[in-house]
């Protein structure tokens, strides 16, 4: 089972390497084998999982007397789920950058050069998953940075001075956060415990905690643009489509809560004060994505300050889990499995902006239903679905946050939390449905016709089918998930 998932990141790892060297066709072909492959070892290894029981399993690879466990695998009901969302949103994104990295792009036309974003991409994916199914804080580490430089890659690919400041901006931001919190989580984990396994952390004093919590949580939070340090994720939207869906709907962002996600699970009981440090964190965050979104002009900007958000309601459930409420842990992933098709999806459909009519500037689009179908219709459904509008998948997860209300009665601030999630997700809905109506459903003059690749559709179908029906396939996973 285990060399299932060790495949389904080795094969990305080493065909992003050989993607630099490629271009045009070849590129094309090895990124969908390479990712294709993945995708089918890691369902066999879900499959394989799940008949088994889906017991918890802990392989050490590699130990040594001074720093214990450095290499390992933890394959368990978590990790598992996380690692599915990964690959098979990875996967949609990736045939949808096909077509969508072509000279037909309107906005910005590609003729070369494409196999150094599928390089970028390919080792984005593998690095993800890599770090997903780690077992100590060193692995951690090392997949953390690799993603941060797989990030930078590819929001500098267009080149230019935008996307260069944007792309260094979004590097040294979370590298902050990797010497903050995880190299200070190493630091201890070899000068305290002398075992960097995710295991020994509960070994360590009720102080202690506090200081490792605390520093994995600035990490984590940097990772997800969370605040004070938030600004670099609305800047790195100068990348193009596929990435940012990657960057908002299956890798950066959500790694942070997943991060501090794995710190939780092994650190219990953790101290009161480390609640408090991070529930005003999470205010200021939610409060600050509720003024923003009015303001916003360009598509991918308004998707940016909805990613933050939805991520500070991952880190809501995590705050409930600090409490040590396993259903915070539980609504935790159910949202970060949930937010993950449907913010593809929107992210693919402001794509669709930028290939067929040259602009996201969503004042300049209106009409959309008759001059681009597809888009009116997906731009609907997964701007509702973010709100949190049922069928959609985030219904349920939001709801799932909420059902912490008896953990909450009593202190104020868990209280306010709450509050803020029903908040945040009325104001989005009135601002996705003024966007909606300007852009879908108005009338315009123009009467020309815009289209996209079958294969951009087919990426775009079956996110709305996965952004609907993804609670039935993630809670046999996340009911199990515990200390």
């Amino acid at each position: 089972m285990k060399e299932f998932f060790i495949l389904s990141f080795l094969i990305p790892l080493i065909a992003g390497v050989i993607l630099f060297r490629l271009d045009g066709r070849r590129a094309d072909y090895v990124m969908l084998i390479s990712v294709i492959i993945a995708a089918i070892l890691n369902l066999a290894g879900v499959v394989s999982y799940y008949t088994a029981g889906m017991p918890t399993i802990h392989k050490v690879l590699f130990k040594t007397k001074s720093f214990g466990e450095v290499y390992g695998l933890i394959i368990d009901p978590m990790s598992v789920s996380v690692g599915f969302v990964v690959i098979t949103a990875g996967l949609l994104f990736m045939l949808y950058a096909k077509d969508y990295m072509s000279p037909r792009n309107k906005e910005h036309p590609v003729y070369s050069d494409k196999g150094r974003f599928y390089a970028w991409m390919v080792l984005f994916i593998g690095a993800t998953l890599a770090f997903i199914y780690s077992s100590s804080i060193l692995q951690l580490l090392i997949f953390f940075e690799i993603m941060s430089l797989a990030c930078w890659g590819v929001v500098s690919y267009y080149g230019g001075k935008k996307a260069e400041r944007s792309a260094y901006k979004a590097l040294i931001v979370t590298n902050f956060g990797a010497m903050v919190g995880l190299y200070t989580a190493v630091a201890i984990g070899i000068t305290k415990l002398h075992d960097l396994s995710l295991f020994a952390l509960s070994n360590l004093s009720g102080d202690m905690k506090l200081i490792v919590f605390i520093a994995i949580m600035i990490a984590a939070f940097t990772k997800s643009a969370q605040f004070p340090l938030y600004s670099w994720l609305p800047d790195a939207m100068v990348a193009p489509t596929p990435a940012s869906a990657f960057l908002h709907g299956a890798a950066m962002v959500e790694m942070g809560v997943y991060l501090l996600a794995r710190a939780i699970q092994f650190m219990q009981p953790l101290p009161i004060q480390a609640f408090y440090v991070m529930a005003s964190l999470l205010l200021a965050t939610l409060v600050i994505c509720i003024f923003m979104y009015p303001l916003q002009k360009d598509a991918k900007r308004l998707l940016a300050y909805s990613t933050i958000a939805e991520s500070g309601l991952m880190y809501v459930g995590l705050a409930f889990a600090v409490l040590g409420l396993k259903t915070g842990l539980q609504a935790s992933m159910f949202q970060l499995f949930n937010h993950a098709y449907i913010k593809g999806l929107a992210f693919l459909t402001a794509g669709t902006f930028s290939y067929a009519i040259g602009t996201l500037e969503m004042d300049k689009i209106k009409g959309l239903i008759k001059s681009l179908p597809i888009s009116a219709y997906s731009w609907t459904f997964a701007l509702i679905g973010l709100a949190g509008v049922p069928p959609f998948a985030v219904f349920f997860s939001k709801l799932a946050i909420l059902t912490n209300i008896k953990g909450a009665l009593g202190n104020p601030l868990a209280l306010a939390l709450l509050v803020m999630v029903l908040i945040d997700a009325g104001v989005f809905l009135m601002v996705a449905l003024k966007r909606i109506h300007g852009m879908a459903f108005s009338v315009c003059e123009c009467n020309e016709k815009y289209d996209i690749s079958d294969l951009m559709k087919l990426s775009m179908i079956l996110l709305l089918i996965l952004g609907i029906i993804a609670p039935l396939i993630s809670y046999p996973f996340i009911t199990k998930i515990g200390w």
